[in-house]
């Protein structure tokens, strides 16, 4: 096994004390834990919609869904481990240092760490419990990674949906020493994220050079899949429209040229759409260049390239077309422990995607690329073959 790659999205699955102590603060007005008999753990988040449904009583995802990297979806064991909900979660989930462990095998030598069970939190209507869900989440994905530093790095979540409470959080995490936050990945309703009511929290990101993940069904409104009224078919394969919309504001109406060195991340969309959709976003400002502000004097593929990133995790048709999207923006991710990870075979699938392709370009893809972002230490190896090249 080669240098180890460094997984620029990865996942935690948030305890059941988390959901325990909101609850007792809040009541029903809290996201709290439910057992079904057929599926196990689901989280009930108020007000929150989701087009995924896999019992009768519930929408969303079981806990149990979240924690089964390695296994198959048609394996009766895995239904099995499924129906246990956090009883049935590997080792890694719950325990950094066996996480380690598991990344070891796995050629992983470095996380950075979204959540899964809040992705439904993100939707909350309910601000006050909004911000303390996202504090006790803060605290505690800290708590997590102390463990192990050198391998764990968790992003903080900010309430966008109160645009003062989330430069005071963001201020606050800042100060315990986070390298990076979460924002939903479509903005609350009827506030864009052009919206001047956000200056405060791009100014503080940029000041202390914290990157913004903007995950998958992390949506502050229409629920976690930012759809409704569509099959789960469409929305999975639609996906990257939401993104779309999200990245056209930053970019079109003047986010990322107010704050030049602001960095916001697409994370786990894929990226094989990206060439084409940037060449496109590209003609679409110069057709309507009087709808964009007057001040923008680069192209959104030229902003794309110098202030976004995106992840992906087995994208061979993002890798082929890697130097029209940018090689410095894209980031791999193993997406460890869901059920969609490529864990324990991450070294084959990256064999496989790469193949053919310098291995400069992999390096900056699996490990440079995120390091610099992040600020992480770069491993001596790939420092070496940099100065090489």
């Amino acid at each position: 096994m080669g240098q180890p790659a460094y997984s620029a999205d990865s996942h935690v699955v948030e305890p059941p004390e988390l959901f325990n102590a909101l609850e007792r603060r809040f009541g029903e007005r809290a996201p709290r834990l439910v057992h079904d008999p057929e599926w196990g753990d689901f989280i009930v988040a108020p007000g929150v919609t989701t087009g995924a449904r896999f019992s009768a009583r519930h929408a969303g995802v079981p806990v149990g869904r979240l924690g089964i990297a390695g296994m198959r979806l048609d394996d009766p064991e895995t239904q099995r481990r499924i129906k246990l909900g956090y009883a049935g979660l590997r080792p890694g989930v719950f325990d950094a240092r066996e996480r380690v462990k598991e990344q070891d095998s796995d050629g992983v030598g470095f996380e950075v760490l979204y959540p899964s069970l809040y992705f439904r939190v993100f939707g909350l209507p309910d601000n006050e419990v909004l911000l303390e869900a996202f504090r006790s989440y803060n605290d505690w994905i800290g708590s997590y990674t102390a463990v192990a530093p050198h391998r764990l790095l968790g992003l903080a979540l900010l309430p966008m949906q109160d645009p003062p409470a989330a430069a005071v959080e963001l201020e606050r995490v800042i100060k315990l020493g986070f390298r990076g936050a979460c924002i939903p990945c479509t903005p609350p309703g009827g506030r864009p994220y052009h919206d001047p009511a956000y200056d405060r929290v791009w100014s503080a990101a940029q000041e202390a050079r914290i990157p913004l993940g903007m995950h998958i069904f992390t949506g502050a409104h229409e629920g976690v899949n930012g759809m409704r009224g569509v099959d789960n078919i469409t929305s999975y394969a639609s996906a990257a429209t939401i993104i779309q919309f999200t990245i056209t504001d930053l970019i079109c109406q003047g986010v990322a040229h107010r704050f030049p060195d602001l960095k916001f991340i697409a994370a786990e969309w894929n990226t094989g759409w990206l060439a084409h959709w940037l060449d496109r976003l590209d003609h679409a400002l110069y057709r309507s260049r009087a709808d964009a502000p007057p001040e923008l004097d680069l192209k959104p593929s030229e902003y794309w390239r110098r202030q976004f990133y995106a992840t992906y995790e087995d994208d061979r048709v993002g890798v082929i077309s890697r130097d029209l999207i940018g090689v410095k923006t894209l980031m791999w991710g193993n997406d460890y422990p869901h059920h969609d990870s490529i864990w324990p075979n991450s070294q084959q699938v990256l064999d496989g995607i790469f193949e053919g392709v310098p291995e400069s370009d992999r390096t900056a893809m699996t490990v440079g690329n995120v390091c610099e972002l992040y600020e992480l230490p770069i491993p001596a190896a790939v420092a070496a073959g940099a100065a090489k090249r």
